[in-house]
């Protein structure tokens, strides 16, 4: 195996443009390499040198090669150093990631706090930021100062070492596993194809809307408010003329905490009342008309597109169930409740025309869906409830037969959840009553009690009392008696893991192991990956109503406070029933992505329960057939899709000028103006600290 990292510098800025723009960028160069060969001795390259032929040797020979997230030196290799130094780059099924092996076993994502939560010997070394900030990002410095060629010499090769020593803690992952990494590195190299120009028409629109709601905003406070972002002062000028009724709209609860939010949702919440002050209903609408956080998304989308395409949007593996993750574009936090395409057409040619629209925050929101556009065209197939279906199958009991036969009739399972817990027939289950069923279903299934019914009911706009709350959630665990009988069982099988390592302790369909060593608690689900908990103990802990209790504690790969030792969390039987269930609705996206890919079909996104691919409607039907046959692990689980929704038609923004003329031609010219503004909705980057963020180093 060798091991290496690379540093580079360019007047490209990685955290705006993109990685693909980076690399593909004439002035992106790679400054050096630290590499070492399996146990065997660390070596440094500087670019002024010759390339490393032993480096080139082991490629040639189909050698493989370890790199903290791979797919940035995978990308140098590709677009720079094996031009600049003319040799055939390292194939992809070459390539393995130090990155993805830590999130597969649980652990952080960069560098710095897998060797910290690890508890190495060598760590690496916070020189680092300074020196990317000086040398890598734009306007670098071109001439090291005395003493830091030295300095980044044993920091490139600090990190090699310390990913080095890492990965032998790591869960080594299968070939299968390998495989479907690299399946999703090509996805990442397809790309999204989007309308860029219809972006950059988005962007300059809500320009124009956010200075006037500025403006305005600035006038109806008397100048306590000047920009729509300022929360301090709108809270401070808002709170005072909102009533206590309409205050307690407001209320979210995080983790069992109270807080405040003015976030979309509430705002529309608080618009509904009529009874609401008129210079505060005044103020929400000026906030909502001026920004919206899914800006940021066409600027991402604006400045990080090539070829009419954003790459590397997807993170195999991110997420500790197995589910994926999303990078730049972030196509996971659309909106799901995206226009029609007949409706979607019309407001987009309205925006590229100037035209004023309703509500222009939520609309545009709401269109994220319509920048993904294709001349080829494009279909999407998605699962009806899949966590709702993988729920009650995976616990293999008696008493979840009754649920899976709901699914296995396509019952409307919201519908019936509403009837037993409000005591009505099913026919008499109106709109409002199937909401609070689906939101007792979503909201309560993974152990979620009144504080968690209370904060999604609140984003459906929907309020309940604690003790309406309290109710609701009694009588759906009593009409889902497997449910809770699963997540105590799950707390049984983990203390009895930890208890007895090297045992295996079986519920339903999951079997439950701590290895000799106590390095893991390990989760192996019906398809066979294993879930990882590291570092797994048995200590005292307080509930949240203040009790002292004895339970099973991991470590978390969650970031803890600088100078913070790594965060534990509570191996709740809930909590684990709840990575279960979603890393096996992952199980059967994986699967379907990996039997898409073997037919030959272009699949350019995807997002948790859909997949969108590029091509016919015999391709979407293809696909269609596909996502409706389970995995050969997965017998006894029946699948409902959307059937093939299919989207054609040319790039937006070619044809909607009013006077009928091609737009494409201009649309360089005519979007640059509005450039700088797109640098304040996503900041340039500030050294070593984003990149790290972003990009796991």
């Amino acid at each position: 195996m060798l091991y290496l990292d690379l540093e580079t510098r360019s007047q490209c800025d990685l955290i705006f443009h993109g990685l693909r723009r980076y690399c593909e960028d004439d002035s992106t160069q790679v400054i050096c390499m630290a590499y070492c060969f399996d146990d065997e001795p660390m070596q440094f390259w500087w670019h002024f040198n010759k390339f490393p032929q032993e480096v080139i040797d082991h490629f040639d020979s189909g050698g493989l090669c370890m790199a903290q997230n791979s797919e940035f030196e995978r990308h140098l290799f590709d677009y720079v150093i094996s031009n600049d130094y003319n040799f055939s780059p390292p194939k992809l099924e070459q390539w393995r990631c130090s990155m993805t092996m830590a999130l597969v076993s649980g652990y952080p994502a960069s560098l710095n706090d897998q060797g910290r939560s690890l508890g190495l010997e060598v760590q690496k070394q916070t020189q680092g930021t300074r020196l990317i900030r000086e040398y890598s990002v734009p306007n670098f410095l071109t001439e090291f100062k005395e003493g830091d060629e030295a300095l980044m010499q044993d920091y490139c090769e600090t990190d090699v070492e310390v990913m080095r020593q890492a990965v032998k803690y790591y869960r080594q992952l299968t070939e299968d596993e390998w495989a479907e990494f690299h399946l999703c590195c090509r996805i990442n190299e397809r790309g999204i194809p989007i309308d860029k120009n219809f972006c950059l028409a988005v962007l300059n629109y809500a320009k124009d809307i956010s200075d006037d709601a500025n403006r305005l905003i600035s006038e109806l406070t008397g100048g306590v408010m000047l920009k729509h972002t300022e929360r301090k002062t709108r809270d401070a000028w808002l709170m005072p003329k909102l009533t206590k009724a309409q205050k307690n709209m407001l209320v979210v609860y995080k983790k069992g905490e109270e807080k405040m939010s003015l976030d979309q949702s509430h705002r529309d919440s608080l618009l509904l009342d009529e009874t609401l002050d008129l210079d505060a209903r005044s103020l929400l609408e000026l906030i909502s008309s001026a920004g919206s956080s899914a800006l940021k998304k066409y600027a991402v989308a604006a400045h990080t597109e090539v070829d009419g395409r954003v790459h590397n949007t997807f993170q195999w593996h991110g997420a500790q169930t197995g589910r994926f993750s999303g990078r730049g574009l972030q196509p996971h936090n659309f909106r799901r409740d995206a226009y029609g395409a007949e409706e979607a057409d019309k407001l987009v040619k309205a925006i590229l025309r100037g035209d004023d629209i309703a509500a222009p925050a939520t609309t545009m929101a709401r269109l994220l869906r319509a920048m993904v556009r294709s001349e080829e065209g494009l279909y999407y197939v998605d699962w009806s409830s899949i966590e709702g279906r993988v729920a009650p199958w995976i616990t293999r009991t008696e008493i979840s037969l009754a649920k899976i036969a709901l699914y296995q009739d396509n019952k409307d399972v919201y519908v019936d959840t509403a009837s037993r817990m409000f005591n009505v027939h099913p026919d008499d289950v109106d709109k409002t009553l199937r909401q609070s069923g689906k939101i007792a279903e979503l909201s309560l299934q993974y152990g979620g009690g009144r504080f968690a019914l209370i904060g999604m009911a609140k984003n459906y706009g929907v309020a309940f009392t604690e003790t309406e709350a309290q109710g609701i959630v009694d009588k759906w665990r009593q009409h889902n008696k497997w449910a809770v009988a699963s997540w105590r069982s799950y707390d049984d099988a983990i203390k009895k893991s930890i208890k007895d390592p090297g045992g295996v302790y079986r519920c339903g369909r999951v079997d439950f192991s701590c290895d000799i060593k106590g390095s893991y608690l390990w989760v192996v689900l019906p398809s066979g990956r294993v879930l990882s908990y590291p570092k797994p103990l048995r200590e005292m802990y307080v509930t949240p109503w203040g009790a002292n209790k004895q339970g099973v504690t991991f470590q978390s790969s969650r970031k803890p406070a600088a100078g913070e030792p790594p965060i534990r969390s509570l191996a709740r039987g809930a909590l684990i029933f709840q990575n279960v269930v979603q890393g096996t609705a992952a199980d059967i996206l994986r699967d379907a992505l990996v039997r898409a890919d073997k037919a030959g079909l272009k699949i350019v996104a995807h997002v948790h329960d859909e997949i969108v691919g590029e091509g016919s409607k015999l391709d979407g039907d293809r696909l269609n057939e596909i996502m409706l046959t389970p995995p050969s692990w997965a017998e006894g689980l029946n699948f409902v899709t959307s059937g093939a929704t299919i989207v054609r038609g040319a790039i937006w923004s070619q044809d909607v000028n009013s006077d009928g003329s091609d737009k494409s031609s201009q649309s360089e010219t005519f979007f640059d103006e509005i450039d700088v503004g797109l640098a304040q909705l996503l900041p340039l980057s500030t050294g070593g600290v984003e990149y790290g963020k972003r990009y796991g180093k």
